[in-house]
């Protein structure tokens, strides 16, 4: 039984369980849908069957089933919360890399009609016109003229993806649409409009905005959804309990390897499988960081760390063996790794580079026990937040990867 988030139930989960019966020599005899949405897939080998119940009832429900012992797996569109967390505490280390498995990415892309002079937002101000704080352009510093918002329906997927990232939108006057081919058609045809529509999408008619973060101006591509500085970007992935199955671990290891994430890529999702992407440092990027890439492809993955208990975070730790297996390809072979290391606030500029240089190490260690070795290594502090403020944050703590 697999039970949580309607985002991966509907479709990811489905084509994941197919493709792994497919690997494990099953042949698909029944694809059926119960009472209360479940969805029951059933296989057959040698005279035995394996039957998949999965059940889109959303991620906070899927939880508390993995936690009752109703469910194998739980699929979350989130990190479960602390109190869901000290609920489940006989699960064990849910957010350890043995327990959560990270399976693809989702993004939300805002968009304005290809005549708006706009072209960046900050996330406040986003989360601003859709609560109605934010109602005319002028206010953004575009041309006056009231603000027009398509957004898709609170029940859809989509809807619930922006809900999660930016705000359910409770403004005056706005039009709801099934889904982001119709939120972009509204706004290619109404010059004062401004959309939520899932990344990937070609726009006509209509442009992406740049988000501003921490003083960058975030691009919504292909490398910043997949790297997640890209912040309206969010995880798709699995929790399961200390005790597990045979066949629900071969299932989650299916559809964190290569052969899960091939079959997820080619139906149009945003996977893990690490590609190198020409990359421009970002304006406000430091001499020294802009002369270390120069030339250089940035690796989509970054290097992101966990607790006294792991020393990478989940999606890092899977991200190793992807790694391993992309620099041993015959293309790969020659090419030369750069390291960069970045830190959370610190009380000291020094102390700040300190802890940079120690992550950067931490990797540059853990890529060498792969057979892996770093060109260059080198820590720049406190450069480049993901997150500003002044509170120190952990995503601000990571390694980035890039190949010459």
């Amino acid at each position: 039984r697999i039970r949580g988030s309607n985002a991966m139930g509907d479709r990811i989960v489905p084509i994941l369980v197919g493709g792994w019966m497919r690997q494990i020599g099953y042949r698909q005899t029944g694809d059926v849908r119960q009472v209360d949405g479940i969805r029951a897939i059933k296989g057959e080998r040698d005279g035995e069957s394996v039957v998949v119940e999965i059940a889109g009832i959303g991620s906070t429900p899927g939880f508390q089933d993995l936690v009752d012992g109703n469910a194998e797996l739980a699929m979350m569109s989130r990190a479960p919360t602390a109190e869901e967390l000290d609920a489940g505490w006989q699960l064990g280390r849910v957010r350890s890399p043995d327990q959560e498995f990270v399976v693809a990415l989702q993004a939300a892309t805002v968009i304005v009609n290809a005549a708006n002079t706009i072209d960046s937002l900050d996330q406040t101000q986003v989360s601003g016109i859709l609560d109605g704080r934010i109602t005319d352009w002028s206010q953004v510093g575009g041309a006056p003229g009231r603000i027009h918002l398509h957004l898709a329906l609170a029940t859809s997927g989509l809807g619930q993806l922006q809900s999660q990232l930016l705000g359910r939108g409770t403004a005056p006057g706005i039009v709801r649409y099934p889904d982001s081919v119709a939120v972009e058609q509204a706004v290619a045809t109404d010059p004062r409009a401004l959309g939520i529509t899932e990344f990937g999408r070609l726009h006509r008619g209509s442009r992406a905005l740049v988000l501003r973060v921490a003083g960058r101006r975030i691009v919504p591509d292909r490398l910043g959804v997949m790297t997640e500085e890209y912040p309206l970007t969010r995880r798709l992935q699995f929790y399961s309990g200390q005790l597990i199955t045979a066949l629900g671990r071969g299932f989650v290891e299916y559809a964190i390897s290569d052969a899960g994430q091939r079959l997820l890529a080619g139906r149009g999702f945003t996977t893990l499988a690490p590609v190198a992407l020409p990359a421009d440092p970002p304006a406000t990027a430091a001499a020294e960081y802009a002369g270390l890439v120069a030339g250089a492809q940035r690796l989509s993955m970054d290097f992101h760390f966990s607790d006294e208990f792991s020393l990478f975070e989940s999606r890092t730790a899977q991200d190793l063996p992807r790694l391993q297996a992309f620099m041993r390809r015959p293309e790969n072979a020659q090419r030369r790794v750069t390291l960069i290391g970045f830190s959370d606030r610190q009380s000291t500029p020094q102390m700040a580079i300190s802890l940079s240089n120690e992550r950067a190490d931490l990797v540059a260690q853990a890529m060498s026990d792969l057979g892996i070795y770093a060109a260059k290594v080198r820590g720049v502090g406190a450069a480049l937040p993901l997150v500003e403020g002044k509170a120190r944050h952990a995503n601000n703590m990571r390694v980035q990867v890039w190949l010459r």
